[in-house]
């Protein structure tokens, strides 16, 4: 196990890292409705940054923020060399005037997104069917363009060209193999729940456990919780509950493949259909007290408290996989006390390695001069991730405790915000 005193000093460079201030926060206000908006780039490392949209009620400046500031981090792990970015709108995503309210918000940033800011969808906006139709519509070629022209040097030609292989490479529908038979599924919505169970075999690799005897929660059946729900059903891990932000399923044999792809295909949104009659329906908060060995966190920030934490250490779960951006609460920026308290009693894999895919992807594609087959991006994720979760399981000396601060350590090397926290201190 890693020794207390490096730990300390890990979540002391982590607490500072996320204190410092942004380089860029661009607010912004909407005239026509009650909708507010920030961009937060963390840094122009490389000449750009990036990071996805997200909206929700209650948003923050601070939450956009520290979102940005762990993207900084993911794409330490995941490519490109870039800084950290996150949009982020506090707004109703339910309200029929969210299209004109997403629209006029990229309309505010253009200028950052066509120089120098690549932005994907998030938590309750869409990749596919909001943000690279309204990007294209208000003169932004392609979402990420800010990145191929700032970090990349790409301009005319060659940056259209790239725009469209982004395109061509990351909406293209997966194989069999990766998809769902009876349902489309493109690159772009299957990468990070990819990710994740990549992370969570590579840590059962280490830990001498078999998927067979592990019994999962998933917390989320959104983009990312129902490909995670996919890909860990298929490996064979034994999937014993499920949530959204209505209710869940629990079903203490594992839900079959059979029965996730049929949730799948009947998934309207982020909601989750019932299962079969013989399942036990449950509150959302009803999850945490269900005995399992492992907890996928794929719903949004913040959830897991210490009263959270304690609940699912009396159930039995040992393992907590971070599929969401953050999952861990926090009572101001910089707290790291809930996420200390995870890695203590739980073997925590970080966000910034587990949900790496969608970053990965568009790294793999950015430099490459042809479409990329899905199956060469997938391999690239597994490799990625298999080879990060090695190296953090050797910084930490062991496969169970102090993985979460060996993560951080590793991706504040790597992205040199320690150093750069250093330099704003003095």
């Amino acid at each position: 196990m890693a020794g207390n005193t490096r730990d300390e000093e890990v979540w002391q460079n982590y607490q500072e890292y996320f204190r410092a201030a942004p380089e860029i926060v661009f607010e912004w206000n909407d005239r026509e409705t009650a909708a507010r908006g920030w961009l937060v780039i963390n840094s122009l490392k490389g000449g750009a940054a990036g990071g996805g949209t997200r909206m929700r009620v209650g948003l923050t400046r601070d939450e956009v923020t520290f979102l940005a500031k762990a993207m900084e981090l993911k794409f330490a792990f995941a490519g490109p060399d870039i800084g950290g970015a996150k949009s982020g709108i506090d707004f109703d995503p339910s309200d029929p005037r969210k299209a004109q309210v997403l629209e006029r918000w990229f309309g505010a940033i253009r200028s950052e997104l066509l120089t120098r800011y690549g932005t994907a969808g998030d938590l309750n906006v869409s990749e596919i069917d909001e943000v690279i139709p309204i990007c294209r519509d208000i003169g932004v070629g392609h979402p990420q363009i800010g990145v191929l022209r700032g970090h990349f040097g790409l301009d005319g030609e060659a940056l259209g060209r790239r725009c469209e292989l982004m395109h061509i490479g990351l909406d293209q529908p997966v194989p069999p193999e990766y998809g769902l038979a009876g349902k489309e599924a493109r690159v772009f919505a299957l990468v990070t729940g990819y990710s994740v169970t990549q992370s969570a075999l590579r840590l059962l690799h280490h830990q001498g456990h078999e998927p067979s005897d592990t019994r999962v929660l998933l917390q989320g059946f959104g983009t990312v919780g129902g490909a995670t729900a996919l890909y860990m059903v298929r490996a064979g891990f034994r999937i014993v509950g499920i949530v959204d932000a209505r209710g869940g399923i629990l079903d203490e044999a594992g839900l079959s493949v059979n029965e996730i792809e049929e949730l799948l295909l009947r998934r309207e949104g982020n909601t989750l259909p019932a299962v079969r009659d013989g399942s036990l329906w449950v509150s959302p908060e009803g999850l945490f007290d269900t005995p399992a060995d492992m907890l996928v966190a794929a719903a949004a920030s913040g959830t897991l408290d210490r009263t959270v934490l304690d609940r699912l250490h009396d159930a039995g779960v040992r393992s907590i996989v971070a599929g969401a951006n953050h999952p861990f609460a926090a009572d101001s920026p910089g707290d790291t006390s809930v996420e200390q308290e995870a890695d203590e009693q739980f073997t925590v894999m970080a966000d910034i390695i587990a949900s790496c895919g969608t970053a990965h992807a568009f790294a793999c594609q950015s430099r490459s001069d042809f479409p990329l087959q899905p199956h060469i991006v997938f391999e690239s994720i597994e490799a990625t991730v298999g080879d990060a979760v090695d190296e953090v399981v050797r910084r930490a000396g062991n496969a169970e405790h102090g993985l979460l601060a060996a993560a951080l350590e590793m991706a504040l090397e790597r992205s040199g915000g320690s150093s750069r926290n250093l330099k704003q201190a003095e």
